[in-house]
């Protein structure tokens, strides 16, 4: 009270007053409700200045860990991951979980909100080697399990090798309340992918819907996780050459498979309807299967492969159905002719990127062929991507993509309507530019069409400074006009 009463507002009003009228003191008391009102005003005008100041010498005088714990969670997520690019998965998973202790152990504030942050947790490298004891383990499965509604397990044992004591250790880690949380499971292994492979079923882990597997090549003589019913992602990173079959369950939907003999992926796509991206390296063999019968594979986007008969023999492709495919991808090193013509005409009705790498001197594709294959309609088409040995095939892929007389006025090619980049490279150069310039003449006059040319592999870095005259280079100023091309010749922009 001895505050209010110091108001000097409230001091000029303690004597009584007296009125000649009750008029009179009616227009005093007015005046005074007045001059109140706006006191009362500009002491709130001064209160809210007050406040906003004191927020603000808090903000800066406070330390950081008082952010919202929103933010701070989400900041922690930051640091956690999600890929951190080191040597490997295995050596991420260990940074991201270092730091999600660190940051845990800064302070009462920080440990609340790291617990309180799934993302710091979920992910849990567990390194295996004999001799080494894994009494410690269990604790740190338990800390991350609690915090973590589902978990992905990276596991190395490449210092193991003995499968007896290994089958032990992953008894005593992997209990039922464990194995219940793990939604994704990578395994990094040398010698004891069977034992491995032989945990990979609806009984031991139920649950996983991720599954990675890295090894060397091995002689396994089965491959079996037709179990997994949850399982929707695939990666196998090993050399299957000798296996006499690979049982996958229907549920897969990302499979990525390296090094995998054909006859045995052939099969392996059958038993995957719902396959939505697919990436394989595929050893090549003369006498490979075909498709027999008829494959469909209606939620496939991406297909990423090297060539096999399979794909590349007009027999197999008919039983081949691809209704969604956008994105394909197709490497050819083998040093024998196949023809992939037929396989990406019968995409065409989708297909939005097209890429075709060919590593070998083998002309796999001649005139015809590229014809063929580039004056087929696109309707969709974004991106084409086409790569060579060899300046002679490389022409003939521009000569296929250039205008025909009777299309000389029109912007862009009509059968590919929605084509916004094409990318044509070789990657060995004969040291003449003149054929190149010449086959650029007749090229589309839109500018809305992209074209990025890439020769490379003369072996000299000054060639192009050599090679490409004054002249010549004022020549592909003019050819290129309004038109939108760039040329890299021997890595450098011409």
């Amino acid at each position: 009270m001895t505050s209010i009463l110091r108001c000097d507002h409230l001091r000029k009003h303690k004597a009584p007053y007296a009125f000649s009228n009750q008029r009179a003191e009616l227009i005093h008391v007015s005046e005074e409700l007045s001059s109140l009102d706006r006191h009362i005003s500009e002491l709130n005008t001064l209160r809210s200045t007050l406040h906003l100041r004191t927020l603000q010498l808090h903000n800066l005088l406070s330390p950081i860990y008082v952010f919202p714990t929103e933010i701070l969670s989400y900041i922690f997520q930051l640091a956690g991951g999600p890929e951190i690019h080191s040597r490997s998965r295995f050596d991420d998973y260990w940074v991201c979980l270092r730091r999600a202790l660190v940051l845990s152990s800064v302070s009462s504030h920080f440990r609340h909100v790291a617990f309180d942050t799934p993302e710091l947790w979920d992910k849990i490298p567990l390194r295996l080697a004999e001799g080494n004891p894994i009494d410690k383990i269990p604790s740190l499965l338990q800390h991350c399990m609690i915090r973590a509604s589902n978990i992905t397990i990276c596991v190395s044992d490449e210092h193991y090798k003995g499968g007896r004591n290994l089958d032990s250790a992953i008894k005593t880690l992997f209990t039922c309340d464990v194995v219940r949380k793990v939604k994704g499971f990578e395994v990094w292994s040398l010698t004891n992918v069977p034992l491995w492979l032989s945990k990979f079923n609806s009984t031991f882990f139920p649950m996983i819907e991720t599954l990675i597997m890295t090894c060397p090549p091995q002689q396994l003589s089965a491959f079996d996780i037709g179990t997994l019913n949850n399982l929707t992602r695939l990666n196998i990173s090993c050399g299957l050459l000798d296996v006499p079959a690979i049982t996958v369950p229907p549920s897969v939907q990302y499979l990525s498979i390296g090094y995998v003999a054909e006859s045995m992926f052939v099969p392996l796509l059958y038993q995957c309807p719902n396959l939505v991206e697919c990436y394989a390296e595929i050893l090549n063999e003369l006498d490979g299967p075909s498709f027999t019968e008829p494959l469909v594979l209606n939620h496939l986007k991406r297909l990423r492969t090297n060539t096999m008969n399979a794909i590349a023999v007009s027999s197999s492709v008919q039983h081949l159905q691809l209704p969604s495919l956008e994105f394909l991808d197709l490497d050819h090193f083998a040093e024998y002719s196949l023809d992939i013509v037929s396989l990406c005409c019968s995409v065409s009705a989708s297909l939005t990127s097209l890429t075709i790498s060919m590593s070998t001197r083998l002309e796999m594709l001649d005139y015809d062929d590229l014809y063929q294959l580039f004056r087929t309609t696109f309707p969709k088409l974004r991106v084409l991507d086409f790569t060579c040995i060899g300046l002679a095939v490389f022409l003939n892929a521009i000569h296929a993509l250039s205008p025909l007389d009777s299309e000389f006025n029109d912007p862009r090619p009509l059968h590919l309507p929605a084509l916004e980049s094409i990318t044509l490279c070789s990657s060995r150069l004969e040291h003449e530019p003149r054929s190149v310039l010449d086959s650029l003449k007749n090229w589309w006059s839109g500018a809305a069409l992209h074209l990025h040319l890439e020769l490379q592999g003369v072996g000299n870095s000054d060639t192009s400074a050599t090679v490409w005259t004054p002249a010549l280079t004022e020549e592909f100023r003019l050819i290129k006009g309004n038109r939108h091309i760039e040329m890299m010749w021997d890595y450098k922009k011409i």
